[in-house]
């Protein structure tokens, strides 16, 4: 089982993540803004008991054990239509199921304390009720506890802290729904980047190139800069570095340079240019023959002109791109190129050849001694489908790619080119070039 990649996902999806985390919070808080506010109120009385018969222990486990009855009551009838005559309340809008909905009591154990609690859409409004229903509940005990005839016993229940407007709304908790909405934003950001990265198919990394195809990757060339598309300095220096790094793998003695695209898109006119200039900063003259029938721009003489027996200037030899002005065929190609190469070396140290991955046959001629073969992808375009496949239709041919060439990186690198080399990676460069010397012996 592949360990999740929990670096890559981050450095991927952090975009993600983090704006739907936003987003969540910003939904949350909206959503707090639509909901009604409600705001509650506390009066608090006392229960005190008076008698002339009783002692002070009595009284008191009287009083605990009356006040404990009282909750009830304050939604008894006489409080709910007295609250709604004094504040005087619409009945039909405030019903008594909905005053006794807002009101509520309760005693706070082992005390003689009564709490009387109303919620309402405003602060004034439950402060009045909260207030009104502790004045008519200690009402209401008054008549119901004392009897005229018997005066022994005195109950009384006396409002001791009136209830005083809120400052805030208890409901909804904007802090709380807001926390919440932030955190499934960040929970749906998380399990998108990671199904994301998990089963993004396209080349993005060095990681990418070698699980997919096992093989190392040669150089990392930045995309043109939207802000700066004159400024190719950064593209320069990491064609020149590909082109090292080609040396230092390879060997100098490789003179011809087979280039094979994976996907469409994976070699365009900025790419040659760059390879052409690489080679040119490393010391070496070069040229390149574009085989392909959807080829870049050429500069000098066209691919069928060298073919026909076009010599080569001095001015051509500069910058020199054989492109076809008209469709070559295979059969042609095959059967006169590779002489053509081999002419082409007495003017230029270096052909690059670009080939389309089917030409197998012209692929296969063209793989003589000091001939080695590059793939090219371009970042997060290429899939790992389309790389495995033109490298096993290569390996099935005899033909062991050098390497990968990525195109179009971001501005930073994606990872260390050199140190993602193998030991078998240079191993396989000589065998295959033992295997293309007996081949041609």
């Amino acid at each position: 089982m592949e360990d999740v990649p929990y670096g890559r996902i981050l450095r991927e999806g952090w975009v993600v993540i983090v704006v739907l985390a936003v987003l969540g919070a910003g939904m949350g808080w909206f959503v707090t803004k639509l909901l009604p506010e409600t705001y509650a109120a506390t009066s608090t009385l006392l229960l005190r008991v008076d008698s002339t018969e009783a002692s002070l222990f009595e009284r008191n486990q009287f009083s605990l054990a009356r006040i404990k009855s009282y909750p009830p009551l304050v939604d008894s009838p006489e409080v709910i239509d007295k609250v709604r005559a004094e504040l005087d309340l619409d009945e039909d809008e405030y019903t008594d199921r909905d005053i006794r909905q807002m009101l509520s009591a309760e005693n706070t154990a082992d005390t003689v304390l009564l709490v009387v609690r109303a919620d309402a859409p405003t602060a004034e409004l439950a402060t009045d009720i909260a207030n009104s229903a502790a004045t008519h509940l200690s009402e209401l005990i008054g008549e119901t506890e004392n009897d005229e005839d018997d005066a022994r016993y005195t109950v009384a229940l006396d409002q001791v802290l009136p209830a005083v407007a809120p400052l805030a709304p208890i409901s909804p908790q904007v802090t709380a729904i807001t926390g919440l909405g932030g955190i499934a934003g960040l929970a749906i950001g998380a399990i998108i980047a990671v199904y994301r990265t998990t089963t993004n198919r396209r080349l993005r990394t060095i990681s990418d190139v070698r699980r997919s195809s096992g093989l190392p990757v040669i150089g990392q060339i930045p995309r043109r800069s939207r802000l700066r598309p004159d400024d190719g300095s950064g593209a320069i220096v990491a064609y020149e570095e590909a082109a090292g790094n080609l040396v230092a793998l390879a060997g100098g003695r490789m003179r011809t340079h087979v280039l094979v695209p994976a996907s469409d898109g994976a070699i365009d006119d900025d790419a040659v240019t760059g390879m052409l200039e690489a080679q040119r900063l490393i010391g070496a003259t070069a040229c390149v023959i574009d085989t392909r029938e959807a080829h870049v721009a050429g500069h000098g003489h066209t691919l069928n002109e060298v073919l026909d027996g076009a010599t080569i200037s001095d001015d051509e030899d500069k910058r020199a791109v054989f492109v076809a002005a008209e469709p070559i065929t295979l059969e042609r190609l095959v059967s006169e190129l590779p002489e053509l190469v081999s002419s082409m070396h007495d003017s230029f140290d270096v052909v690059i050849v670009v080939c389309e991955p089917g030409a197998s046959a012209l692929i296969e001629q063209l793989m003589g001694p000091g001939a080695g073969l590059i793939l090219t992808v371009r970042h997060n375009s290429t899939s790992a489908t389309d790389l495995v496949a033109v490298a096993t239709r290569l390996r099935v041919m005899g033909v062991r790619p050098l390497g990968v060439v990525m195109l179009h990186t971001g501005s930073r690198s994606l990872g260390s080119i050199a140190e993602s080399w193998r030991v078998s990676d240079r191993d396989t460069v000589a065998a295959g070039a033992g295997g293309s010397h007996a081949r041609s012996d």
